[in-house]
Formats: C-alpha cells, structure tokens, sequence
C-alpha cells in the first residue's frame, strides 16, 4: 500500500511540473520554476524521514489538491494565432437552413504562404446527401493520423470539417501539449478546395482516404447537426484539445452515429487513428463487405491532383477531385 502511494505521488509530481510548464497565461519564468520545482519538493515532502513525517505528507498532498483543482478549471485564454487559424466558426441553424460566418476558403498555393479568406454562407440541410471520412496520414506512426469528414449536398457543394488544436505557430508544435490542456480545440468548417487541397498543397502532398458513410440520411444530418451544434458551443464556450479525449480523430468518433456507444474505452483503436479502418467497418460506419485493406486501397486518392485554380468554382473541383479516388 506505501509502495502504491509513493509511486502515485511521484507520477502526480510529474505531471505537475508538465502541467506547470505548459500552463498557458502564466509568465515563462513562473512556468519554468514550477515545472523544475515540482518533483523534488512533491516528493521530497512525501519521501523525507524523521520528525514531521506525517505533516509533511500532508503538505505534499495538499499542494497537489490546489493544483489540480485549479488546474482542471482553467480556460483558455487568447493568444496570436496564425492567419489561417484567426477566426472561428460561427453556426446559426433555422429549421432546415444553416448559416455559417467565417466558414474558410482559403488559397493555398504551393511553397506560398496560404491567403486566410473568410466568408459568410448558408446550407439548406434538406439537400444533404451523405458524408465521407477522410484519413490523412503525416507520419509512421499509427497515432500519427488526422481525420476529417466532408458531407455533400445535392447542389454540389460540400461542407468539409477538420477538429484541429488551435496553432500560434506553423512551424513549432509539441506533440506533448496535448495532454496538458495548452491548446484550444478548433474547428474549421470550410470548402474542400481549402480544407483538402491545403493538404494536397504540402511539400510533399499528403496521402488522403476517403471512405463512404454507409449510415441512413437521417443518421447523417444528425451527425451534421451534431457537429455545427458543437462547433457553436465551442465557439461560446472555449475548451482545450486533448489527445487523449478532444482531439481531431476522438471529437469527430465521439460525435458520430453508433460510436460512443458501442466502443469501449479500452479498445485500443479508440485513440489510435491509424488503426481506426477495421473499427469503422466493425459499427458499420463504412462499408464492411470487404476487407480492411481492400477498403483502404479502394479509398487511396491518386497522386497528381491538379489545383483549385483550374477550375471554374468549387463545385467543380469537388467533383473532379472525387473523380480520382481510387482509380
């Protein structure tokens, strides 16, 4: 039992001085010491023998209770986000029509600095026709995915959405971060000439993999609803990314049709993205007469994709780029 509670309070001081170093709002020095302090004097009040023992104990924990508890009830706070992250997504949903303000279109051209353009539009969700999945992966490992969604409409149009941790900076992020509430959680509901092709866009392109709701068109608006609900809410009420519960691939699964239900928070391919395919065919989210892999190579976008700008409107580009899926 002692061995259990020095072992516990050793991993608590760790996460302390992670927690303690990636606090946002604080002053970098303050971040710093804490972080430096914290295991040595946690512990050290929990480990030294002698006289006072027991106060000593109680001092450690107490310390640990004040910061926690504040801890896990901060809120984001403001920083100087990048252009393309500047504004959030507004959703406004009467009866069958939604309005999104600052819904993205951005230019994204290669080896240039993307233009931010942010626009006001509406979908009449009455035309929704259904919804694609989408996996990119940026690296070898399983957990190294993001995952997106696009629904199309019978006009033409599709709304794309992506869960992103809200960046300050392109070219530095710590992968850590995500599991010490530093990063605001960010949706971005925009045109896939923006969302996709700022994929296709990187040096070199992202792989992408899109796979078909197989779920009914009542199931789908109310995964889209779902969403724009959540992005309003988030939006009125900031919250932090998490990798381990907040994240791109979790918030997309969590809201989706059959999945929080029927997924046990054991079962690995809950929060391994990579590995996310078989759990999607496994709650018939996508098509599970084939085999996994079978379902990933049908998925694969072909290389080579031509860009937004050779063609006439968005509409257009959409159903070119859905055109070279799989070929």
């Amino acid at each position: 039992m002692r061995t259990t509670a020095g072992l516990l309070v050793v991993l608590l001081s760790i996460y302390v001085a992670l927690g303690s170093y990636y606090w946002l709002g604080w002053p970098g020095y303050l971040r710093l010491g804490l972080a430096f302090l914290a295991v040595p004097v946690l512990v050290g009040l929990w480990f030294i023998p002698g006289r006072g023992r027991v106060a000593r104990r109680v001092g450690s924990v107490g310390l640990m209770i004040i910061f926690f508890s504040t801890y896990f009830t901060k809120s984001p706070v403001p920083q100087d986000w990048v252009p393309l992250h500047a504004e959030e997504a507004e959703v406004h949903i009467n009866g069958s029509e939604a309005t999104i303000t600052n819904f993205r279109d951005a230019v994204h051209r290669v080896g240039v600095a993307s233009q931010p353009r942010w626009v006001t539009t509406s979908y009449d969700l009455d035309k929704l026709e259904s919804a694609q999945l989408i996996l990119q992966p940026f690296g070898q490992s399983v957990a190294t995915v993001h995952v997106m969604t696009t629904f199309r409409f019978t006009d033409g149009r599709y709304l794309a959405v992506s869960v992103e941790a809200r960046r300050t900076s392109w070219t530095h992020f710590d992968m850590l971060s995500g599991f010490f509430r530093h990063d605001q959680l960010y949706v971005v509901l925009g045109t896939e000439r923006d969302v996709l092709w700022k994929r296709l866009a990187h040096l070199p392109p992202n792989d992408l993999y899109f796979f078909e709701f197989t779920r009914s068109s009542d199931e789908i608006r109310r995964y889209l609803e779902t969403l724009l609900r959540f992005t309003e809410d988030i939006h009125e009420k900031p919250v932090f990314y998490s990798t381990a519960t907040e994240s791109c691939f979790t918030t997309l699964l969590r809201l989706s049709p059959r999945f929080d239900n029927l997924v046990p928070w054991y079962d690995p391919r809950r929060w391994l993205p990579g590995d996310s395919v078989s759990l999607f065919q496994q709650l018939d989210l996508v098509d599970n007469s084939v085999s996994t892999q079978e379902l990933i190579e049908r998925g694969k976008l072909q290389s080579g994709i031509s860009p937004p700008w050779d063609f006439p409107d968005e509409k257009a580009w959409s159903r070119y780029l859905h055109g070279k899926i799989g070929q």
